[in-house]
């Protein structure tokens, strides 16, 4: 060897243990406070400002950005990393990357994504260890949306959960499911979620969890969209490119995986099944606008050190997938977005059941021992963790539509209904309205069989009803708002509108007045003029002797035999369980765009 080569073989060496050191100082300095806690704690809200904050100082990968404010004053921060610095959805476009939007803490407690997207972003944007993750992806992160359940701390919050310490609370400051809320919309968390989400229109979703359940072997469980209510296209996606792929990596890295799943009766011995994501919920929600979203559930008896690095590694592995599948996740979009905006003609379903169809597959759980409470007089497993088994089980995983409906060409909504219009606004539905009286063949529905939930739901008391639709010819005013069905959020529209769908708008409560009778009719009117009727209309007096005889609840209520004659009698208000919103079935007439107010 030559003194020369010598020489630079030296100062080679000392520049890679420079940069060596200078990396880890970088990450030293970095270190989360999770890290820092030995992972005892999750960061706080002002620790996890504090954080990004740092790191958008120390990269110009980094903004950190506000899309709303909480009920009790806390900014709702979006963190954008991007190595073209592409920090508005405009500029995040024209890079024609992948824009994946990673949300954590919608359920306040469940830290775990929020402590692995601060380190995640440390390594892509400030260490550059992961820095090719950003060749293909603009990459979103919602650090805590529930940022007040957040900071609603306390150290037996989260009886099923090992770990952090300082776990936040399941609801919002309003007491509210956030995760309950993306089709009605009720809270200001959600409204400002919604706004950010139509400006980015990101192209593929994450949203971490924790689960409760059964205990297994598995640390990283979640759900893809493989099933009906996604288009075909997403479907196939996700079935030979992303899932496969994924599941490998984050396998690989140490931890076993396995679709989000539940007891079937509580048995493991009958097997586990899933579920099709309704759209009050964030994957239910973004794929009604054919968008991929990726539910992760990290199991909630793991540590929280083995949780965080878990939940790590599935969002690092998604990262790598949609960089080298940047292209493919495109044209399935584009390919469902084209769809939807030529019009839906098929039968669409509002929701699904099992279609019964199972599988056996091998499952890594645990012996157990059922043991009885003499306290509740109940029983309970207790799992042997010494004792790792894996089962031979059958899983559900198949579904089929339970409701059906063939959309109509548009829905027609008096202009009254100002509250519901506001929603459509803020779900992104381009609406219009007519400019001069329309009459029309529509088709409306009768919601009869009335009951209701005996204690309210996330602030709704919801009615039950038999949807029973009517064809008929109506004349609407100039005014009346029309939802053209030919438009990107066609499916946001059916589920919203449609009666028969369990988060239709009507369902959850938000109709509730069209169920009320507004004017009353003394006793001494109804009952001379329920005399009269009698003698005057055998028909009449047919059907209500033959309901004197079936129901005997009827019979001997002097409230429900005077209702009885009320409905029949010219007084009855004609308007009372009748949806107002119609379907229109023929072409659209001329129409003027309404402007979002």
């Amino acid at each position: 060897m030559t003194p020369r080569a010598s020489i630079i073989e030296r100062v080679l060496s000392i520049g890679i243990v420079l940069i060596f050191d200078v990396t880890a100082a970088l990450a030293a300095d970095f270190t989360t406070p999770a890290e820092r806690a030995q992972y005892q704690r999750t960061a706080t809200y002002d620790e996890t400002v504090d954080y990004f904050q740092r790191l958008e100082k120390a990269s110009g990968w980094v903004k950190l950005t506000q899309f709303g404010t909480s009920p009790q004053g806390r900014a709702l921060n979006l963190v954008i990393v991007s190595s073209d610095k592409a920090f508005t959805p405009e500029k995040a476009r024209k890079t024609g990357k992948v824009i994946l939007l990673v949300q954590n803490s919608i359920h306040a407690g469940e830290v775990d994504g929020t402590d692995a997207s601060m380190a995640l972003v440390r390594d892509i944007a400030v260490t550059k260890e992961r820095a090719t993750l950003l060749d293909s992806v603009i990459l979103l992160i919602i650090p805590i949306f529930n940022v007040d359940g957040h900071e609603n701390t306390a150290r037996f919050t989260r009886p099923n959960q090992d770990g952090p310490e300082n776990a936040g609370f399941r609801a919002t400051a309003q007491l509210l499911n956030l995760n309950r809320d993306y089709l009605k919309a009720d809270t200001p968390e959600m409204r400002a979620w919604l706004a950010m989400w139509h400006q980015w229109m990101p192209d593929f979703f994450v949203d971490d969890h924790i689960s409760d359940g059964a205990d297994w072997q598995y640390t990283v469980c979640y759900t893809v969209p493989v099933h009906p209510n996604a288009p075909e296209s997403i479907r196939e996606w996700t079935r030979t490119i992303y899932d496969p792929d994924v599941k490998g990596q984050v396998e690989r890295a140490g931890y076993k995986t396995f679709p989000y799943a539940f007891l079937r009766g509580g048995n493991l011995q009958a097997g586990v099944s899933t579920y099709v994501d309704s759209p009050r919920l964030s994957t239910g929600y973004t794929i009604l606008w054919n968008r991929p979203g990726v539910l992760i559930e990290m199991h909630s008896l793991k540590d929280f050190r083995t949780r965080v690095l878990g939940n790590y590694a599935m969002l690092a592995a998604t990262l790598d997938n949609l960089n080298h599948n940047a292209t493919s996740l495109k044209r399935a979009i584009a390919q469902a977005d084209s769809q939807t905006a030529a019009g839906l003609t098929d039968a669409y379903p509002l929701s699904f059941r099992p279609d019964g169809d199972s599988v056996m597959v091998d499952f890594a759980g645990y012996e157990y021992d059922t043991l009885h409470s003499d306290a509740t007089d109940g029983r309970y497993p207790r799992y042997r963790h010494d004792k790792p088994r894996t089962w031979r089980i059958p899983y559900f995983g198949t579904f089929k539509p339970r409701v059906t409906v063939v959309p109509p060409r548009a829905y027609l909504i008096p202009c009254e209904w100002n509250e519901q219009i506001d929603r459509l606004h803020l779900h992104g539905i381009h609406l219009d309205s007519l400019t001069g009286p329309l009459t029309a063949k529509v088709e409306r529905y009768y919601l009869d069989s009335l009951k209701w939930s005996p204690a309210p739901y996330e602030n709704h008391i919801q009615p039950r009803y038999r949807a029973v639709v009517h064809e008929t010819t109506m004349t609407f005013p100039s005014g009346t708002v029309i939802v053209d069905l030919h438009q990107p959020g066609a499916k946001v529209a059916i589920q919203a509108l449609e009666p028969q769908g369990s988060d239709s708008w009507v369902a959850w409560g938000l109709w509730n007045t069209i169920f009320e009778r507004k004017e009353y009719i003394e006793d001494y009117v109804i009952d001379p003029l329920a005399d009269s009727m009698l003698t005057a209309d055998p028909k009449l007096k047919a059907d209500f002797d033959s309901r004197l005889k079936s129901d005997t609840t009827f019979a001997k209520s002097v409230d429900a035999r005077r209702q009885f004659f009320y409905e029949r009698s010219r007084f009855a208000e004609t308007q009372v369980n009748w949806y107002p919103v119609a379907r229109l079935l023929d072409s659209i007439p001329v129409v003027t765009p309404i402007n979002v107010r």
